[in-house]
């Protein structure tokens, strides 16, 4: 009696143990956003996930080796510009490889860490949506900056460049008439669109 006792205690413990890890661990779970969550991700998600609006929509294009906003700065099609306090829906795909769509927190590229990510699988569809927040450069310079890097090695090309050199820019500009103005110039009036309502 006590060996069987013993084995479902045991197995009782395993069992909240991978539960516990995959809830910590594997935010690819959950897919939607939620008033009272900052971000929401998803890999290989089938449809959008479930945001209340407003929202605005961002398209990323991965691809060997650089990743293409839409819509983006003027001319620069690796640099978008987004407003303060809207959630962001980024839809990704890749066009190749497994990519890494991953931005780092204001700063530095890459020594204050991670801020939040989505894998880029070929043949999906992968979301993540994030709400970003004034910094305090925003308030000196008018706009915060996130700088997007691959996490997923792909490749390096003939030259020596390739997924190291894999990088793109995100701005944020507050959501007031100055930042609007700002964004719509930077952007040639090709700004992204903000939806409302409930997306699911």
């Amino acid at each position: 009696m006590k060996k069987r006792t013993l084995l479902f205690a045991w197995t009782f413990i395993l069992f909240l143990t991978v539960l516990v890890l995959e809830i910590v661990y594997t935010p690819y779970d959950y897919a939607g956003y939620i008033q009272n969550n900052n971000v929401g991700e998803g890999v290989a998600q089938a449809d959008r996930p479930p945001i209340e609006g407003p929202y605005q929509v961002v398209m990323v294009t991965c691809e060997q080796w650089q990743f293409l906003f839409y819509p983006h700065v003027a001319g620069s099609p690796t640099a978008t510009i987004v407003l303060a306090n809207i959630p962001v829906l980024f839809i990704v795909r890749s066009m190749d490889v497994t990519h890494g769509f991953y931005v780092n927190t204001a700063g530095q590229w890459a020594s204050q860490g991670f801020q939040f990510g989505v894998m880029a699988v070929p043949g999906y569809y992968d979301y993540v949506v994030w709400n970003f927040q004034p910094t305090a450069a925003a308030y000196t310079s008018g706009q915060s900056l996130y700088h997007v890097q691959c996490s997923e090695y792909c490749g390096v090309a003939a030259s020596g460049l390739g997924h190291p050199w894999m990088d793109a820019l995100i701005i944020v500009v507050p959501n007031n008439s100055t930042g609007i103005a700002m964004q719509r110039q930077m952007m040639d009036n090709n700004t992204p669109p903000i939806l409302t309502g409930t997306l699911s």
